[in-house]
């Protein structure tokens, strides 16, 4: 099992850090003051280059190793979000706090290596979270539509039908643990062949919290966010036995099922109505 990192906290100048003790020794805490500098080097793929983040891909010595590390750089893309700021915590500070969530209820994500807050006055100018690369690990869409759909004969169906329900198992699991991630979408779900299974492995961490009782709102909108992305590749039938899985002794009772199918359709148009008008 996957366990949560042993973390320092360094303050050095406008920079509050978090960090594994690997990373603490020689020069680590200097780099990590301001790591956009990282973006700057030659080896330094950038990923993602937007309005609200930016991701880059390099490799970064860790206690005497190499390794492959993302870096997601957090903007504050505007005034109101920077006065936000003053009683939120940061979107890379949330990452850190949302794996340890994760690793501690026994799920995955990429080892989380530091986060750092940058702040002038009181205000957040950026942050950054930096979390170790998952080798050979794929998005659930892209391993769904260039591995599994491409599997003939009994052995795909098979193949099909276990991944699926260790996916719809993974939700369960969240949901009954109390754990919501505010967009479950396939993107976000890193898939890993393990000879005859996959394991998952979470991204997109700041948005991930803790209840005593998730609310039936919140199972929805999670159930809703995957049939709108890796559901597109679906048949019917293997969406339904999805939700088998996923509502294990619910599914015998028929109007439950129902009920349920009906509000993931009816949200389903719903968000797909408000996506065209934003011309997403």
């Amino acid at each position: 099992m996957q366990q949560a990192p042993k973390s320092l906290f360094v303050k050095m100048g406008c920079s509050s850090i978090w960090l594994v003790p690997e990373l603490a020794a020689g020069p680590g805490p200097a780099l990590l003051a301001d790591p956009d500098g990282l973006f700057l080097r030659a080896e330094c793929e950038i990923v993602k280059d937007q309005k609200k983040i930016r991701v880059g891909r390099l490799p970064l010595e860790i206690g005497g190793a190499v390794r492959r590390v993302y870096l997601k750089r957090y903007n504050v893309f505007s005034w109101r979000y920077r006065l936000g700021s003053l009683w939120m915590a940061s979107g890379a500070a949330r990452s850190w706090i949302g794996a340890n969530l994760l690793l501690e209820a026994g799920f995955r994500t990429g080892r989380p290596l530091a986060a750092v807050e940058c702040r002038s006055g009181g205000l957040l100018t950026k942050s950054f979270y930096l979390s170790e690369e998952v080798p050979g690990a794929r998005t659930a869409d892209d391993y769904w539509r260039q591995e599994l759909s491409r599997s003939g004969g009994t052995g795909g169906f098979r193949r099909r039908r276990g991944f699926l329900a260790r996916l719809a198992e993974l939700f369960r699991a969240l949901h009954g643990r109390g754990l919501y991630h505010n967009d479950l979408k396939d993107a976000n779900i890193l898939t890993l062949p393990d000879g005859a299974v996959e394991t998952f492995y979470l991204l997109d961490l700041e948005g991930i919290r803790r209840y005593r009782s998730l609310s039936r709102r919140r199972q929805i909108k999670n159930v809703v966010q995957l049939n709108r992305t890796l559901g597109r590749f679906l048949r019917a039938p293997e969406k339904l036995f999805w939700l088998k899985v996923y509502l294990g002794e619910g599914f015998a009772h028929r109007n439950e099922k129902r009920r349920w199918i009906r509000q993931i359709l009816v949200e389903s148009r719903r968000r797909d109505r408000l996506s065209l008008r934003k011309g997403n």
